[in-house]
Formats: C-alpha cells, sequence, structure tokens
C-alpha cells in the first residue's frame, strides 16, 4: 500500500481562503514593525536636532504650519526665554519614576512675542510635596526642553478635575482656563534633565520615543498558525491507496 494526498473540494477551498488570510495578516503585521520602527528611529534623530527656531514656533501658534509639519517638529529640542506667569502651579498625575509616585509640575511661561505664553512640564516630583516649595523660579529664565504636541486621552484616562487641580492628561484650553489665561500656544514644552540642578525637584527628562512593539510576535503568530494548518491539512488527506 503506498499513500497520496488526496485533498477534497470543499477542504481545499476552505482551507486556502484562511491560509491567504493569515499570511496576509501576518505580512500587515511585518509592514507595521517596520513603520513603527522607522517612526522611533526619526523620533530619536530629532531629539538630538538643534533646538527649533522661534520663526517655527510662531508659525505652530499663527496656524500656518500645517499638521504634518506639527507632528515632524514634535521632539524636536527647544529654548525658551522669558519667564512663569503668576504662580499657580497644576498636577499632572499619576506619574511613576523610577518605582516611585509622584506628578509632573505644569506651568504657564511668557516667551514673550511672537510666542506668547507656551505651558511648560516641569517635570516629576514625589507625590505629597507641597506645591509651595516647587514654584517656579520667578524672573527671566530660560527654559531647554523638547517640544510636545497634546494628544487626545485614550480611552481608560480618567476625566480631568481642575476644581481639584488633578490632571490626568494635558488639555491646553482647560489648563490656560485654569491658570487664568485664554491663548495657549499649540503646543507645550517638555522640560530636559538639565532645567533644575542635580536632584532638585523638579526633575525633567528626555521625552521616552519608543512605543509599544509587538508586531514581531504578532507576524510570528498568524505565520505559525499558517503552517500549523498547512501541516493539518496534509495529514488529514494523507491517505492509503487501497489498490
Amino acid at each position: 500500500m503506498t499513500r497520496r494526498l488526496r485533498p477534497t473540494f470543499w477542504a481545499t477551498v476552505l482551507t486556502t481562503s484562511v491560509l491567504v488570510l493569515l499570511v496576509l495578516l501576518g505580512t500587515w503585521q511585518v509592514q507595521r514593525l517596520e513603520w513603527k520602527n522607522q517612526l522611533i528611529e526619526n523620533r530619536a534623530a530629532r531629539i538630538i536636532k538643534p533646538p527649533v527656531s522661534v520663526a517655527a514656533l510662531a508659525g505652530i501658534r499663527e496656524g500656518w504650519v500645517d499638521k504634518a509639519g506639527l507632528a515632524a517638529l514634535e521632539y524636536m529640542s527647544v529654548e525658551l526665554h522669558g519667564s512663569f506667569v503668576g504662580v499657580k502651579t497644576l498636577r499632572l498625575l499619576p506619574r511613576i519614576r523610577d518605582g516611585r509616585q509622584g506628578v509632573h509640575l505644569i506651568a504657564p511661561f511668557d516667551a514673550g512675542s511672537p510666542l506668547g505664553v507656551v505651558l511648560i512640564d516641569r517635570g516629576w516630583a514625589p507625590l505629597g510635596t507641597p506645591l509651595e516649595i516647587l514654584r517656579p523660579p520667578s524672573g527671566p529664565v530660560r527654559v531647554d526642553g523638547y517640544l510636545r504636541l497634546f494628544e487626545a486621552p485614550g480611552p481608560f484616562v480618567p476625566a480631568n478635575e481642575p476644581d481639584t487641580n488633578n490632571w490626568f492628561f494635558m488639555d491646553e484650553p482647560a489648563m490656560m482656563a485654569a491658570v487664568d489665561l485664554s491663548e495657549g500656544a499649540g503646543f507645550y514644552v517638555q522640560a530636559g534633565p538639565n532645567a533644575r540642578p542635580s536632584g532638585a525637584y523638579p526633575l525633567g527628562s528626555v521625552p521616552d520615543v519608543n512605543l509599544r512593539n509587538s508586531h514581531l510576535e504578532y507576524a510570528v503568530t498568524w505565520y505559525a498558525l499558517a503552517a500549523v494548518l498547512v501541516v493539518i491539512f496534509v495529514v488529514f488527506h494523507w491517505r492509503r491507496d487501497e489498490t
């Protein structure tokens, strides 16, 4: 007796359709992996570029920098000269650093004409630290940081609580209103690691440009399922020749 592959019609049609779908899903995940790796590389490259010009920053405020141009500026370094406005500090929470619970401190900064007021994420401080001792410095200062864009919160992010100064995501109009200001710049600045003396709060940082990237695992899963399907199809149709 010999064995040979004797596929049935409908099993072949169904298996072929599912196999094509699995291969397409795996290939799509490979393409997503390449796209995300390139996005991470682009963000990392922007961090080390020269600071964004004041003209480009003014263009964001005036609205003549389009969406693509604005996205290309995020994570680039920024150098602002001016002074902090008022004494009110907003708390962005919860923020964890080195395993410790804390908050990020947000304060308005008057960068002068043509930029106007820009919100500054001054960095991280331990939860419970009195805001009175974390007030922004008075008088003219320079802020070195990175340009960041406002993003819509995810579905599981709590709503901001302006009345109790509990902020869970950056919301420029609401934050500006909370400090009795009206018009924002269309971006905010994340203070860099050298914004304060070593060990002094709040602690600035370099933006984390890494993104959740599980596309390789997904691609391997889809391709593996395709391989298993082929094996099952062959085993199921590998029959003995009765003649």
